[in-house]
């Protein structure tokens, strides 16, 4: 576990703290207290309006398994503990987080765009919109750059069909969800390439 941490500091360090999070909020705080932060960390609305930064950090550390499904955020989770530790491994720990974290913002911000359109009949203001999924799908967008060349438009293909695939749609529109997790793959991907470039240019590669 301490070598893990060595080498892979930003993809333990997260995963540790949405576990240990994730513990207390099962079997230490009280229901209405767990509830409570998955609401106020939720990046809808009417936080963003009032608290934009704790809702936009601290929503990728709260998971929401009777909302997302237990096996998308189990999905969810091993993506980031692949995905993010072979970016991390690959670029380091300062660009790994850097992906993400633009990745997962670059998401909310589209999402909250997208909500506010009015394209969707049902009023989405305090919807609760919690989990790893932003930072899973920004990591493994990330590393399409590392594949093979023949695999990587198959691979960004793939990340991109599966949150269309399950989603309600809206006249043109797919759930605020799903829209969520396609721009989360662009982000990453773009700031994937930048930063792989960099470290290997640092490097001589």
């Amino acid at each position: 576990m301490r070598e893990h941490f060595r080498r892979h500091p930003v993809t333990a360090g997260y995963l540790s703290a949405v576990a240990g999070l994730a513990l207390l909020m099962r079997f230490v705080f009280a229901d209405g207290m767990s509830a409570q932060v998955r609401v106020s960390l939720s990046t809808n609305a009417a936080n963003l309006a009032d608290h934009p930064v704790n809702a936009v950090l601290g929503s990728a550390f709260v998971l929401d398994p009777v909302g997302d499904g237990l096996v998308a955020t189990a999905l969810a989770v091993v993506a980031v503990l692949i995905c993010l530790g072979v970016l991390e491994r690959e670029v380091g720990p300062w660009r790994a987080a850097t992906v993400v974290l633009i990745g997962h913002v670059g998401a909310v911000v589209v999402t909250a765009l997208v909500i506010s359109s009015g394209v969707y009949p049902t009023d989405l203001t305090d919807v609760v919109d919690v989990g790893t999924g932003y930072v899973a799908f920004a990591a493994a967008g990330a590393i399409t750059v590392l594949g093979p060349v023949v695999l990587r438009v198959p691979w960004l293909a793939l990340l991109v069909a599966y949150p269309l695939a399950g989603a309600e749609w809206f006249g043109w529109a797919p759930e605020f969800a799903a829209v969520g997790h396609v721009a989360a793959v662009l982000f990453g991907l773009c700031a994937g390439a930048v930063a792989v470039g960099r470290a290997y240019a640092a490097v001589g590669r």
